[in-house]
């Protein structure tokens, strides 16, 4: 194979192979890559030199680049089945046919994106967690086309890199989100009959999750969270629901923290309960007192259906991934762990 080269479209570069991105917009990215590894330096996770040259190895583009000497390249544009169609279909006519190709969606099932790029069996899913440059855990996606040389090509990447990676099979949310969006949804509908949001999230804190649930959905984002819900629910009518509570927030213009306001409000160095979000409430009923026990199940029962439908091999590669992936309290376990 050729020079190993991993290609990426970024998400402010949504099309950047079919149209010219700003030079403001390529400087910010740089910026941004430049602040995590000087983090990354402060905390003594790589070396000065380390840093550099890892800086050295990214060349931020606008325009078309040659592609036919790159092994493996990961898209991660925004969650638009259209737009990723178009950029795989311009990446697959112009780089090598044994080129791998990646998506980095996160709920969208990658099978989709089949018909747009010759030779299927050289597509895959690389689901990273955000903040990557933190998260160990990468989704490996197969699909129903996908080669055992390119499944193993995707692996040996993500090992490469640093990180943990754990082979699901193609389906709406994968595995993680798919395991934890019930959850959220059923948190921020507590909050929405009534409950408090403080209270919602304390009781998974005292569960051992490293966040509360509704602290969760700021930091994912909401139109992110609501755009993952809203592929699960079309999947899965008969239990996954779009949070009405999340829809009225992004009406009022709240994103989470990204956009300063959620569920709670991020202008000091501790986030405190954002007044507004409480008179978009319907109801005036407390969170119940088994709330741990009521938010749990749905991810222990989300994870039993996963393992019957062989979204993963076994339980221990899903009490892992929830456990790396979300922060699932280990001494738990993991969802299937914790409900036997």
């Amino acid at each position: 194979m050729g020079s190993g080269i991993a290609y990426w479209l970024s998400s402010r570069g949504i099309e950047t192979t079919l149209q010219d991105i700003s030079a403001e917009a390529l400087a910010h990215g740089m910026n941004s890559i430049s602040d995590l590894y000087a983090d990354a330096v402060k905390h003594h996770v790589l070396s000065e030199i380390e840093a550099a040259r890892g800086m050295d190895c990214i060349h931020p583009a606008s325009g078309e680049i040659p592609l036919h000497n790159c092994d493996l390249i990961i898209e991660a544009a925004v969650e638009e089945l259209s737009i990723k169609k178009k950029i795989f279909a311009d990446l697959a006519a112009r780089c090598r046919p044994d080129t791998v190709l990646a998506t980095n969606t996160s709920a969208l099932p990658i099978a989709d994106l089949a018909a747009s790029v010759p030779h299927p069996e050289r597509l895959v899913g690389l689901h990273f967690f955000n903040p990557v440059h933190r998260m160990q855990l990468v989704e490996v996606v197969r699909t129903s086309s996908t080669s055992d040389e390119t499944l193993a090509t995707a692996v040996a990447f993500v090992r490469e890199i640093g990180k943990l990676p754990v082979v699901v099979n193609d389906s709406p949310g994968f595995l993680v989100n798919r395991i934890l969006m019930p959850y959220l949804v059923e948190a921020a509908c507590l909050f929405e009959r009534g409950g408090d949001p403080e209270d919602i999230d304390q009781a998974m804190l005292d569960f051992g999750m490293p966040m509360g649930p509704l602290r969760l959905l700021d930091e994912v984002g909401l139109d992110v969270a609501m755009h993952v819900a809203r592929t699960l629910a079309a999947a899965f009518p008969d239990r996954m629901r779009l949070p009405g509570i999340v829809g009225k927030l992004l009406e009022a213009g709240h994103t989470g923290r990204k956009g300063g306001s959620g569920f709670y409000v991020y202008d000091n160095a501790s986030p405190a309960v954002n007044a507004e979000v409480i008179g978009f409430r319907t109801g005036t009923e407390d969170a119940p007192e088994d709330t741990q026990q009521v938010l749990s199940a749905l991810m222990a029962s989300e994870a039993q259906l996963c393992l019957d439908e062989g979204i993963a091999e076994t339980a221990e590669d899903i009490d892992l991934a929830m456990v790396m992936g979300t922060g699932y309290p280990p001494f738990r376990g993991g969802p299937l762990t914790n409900n036997h």
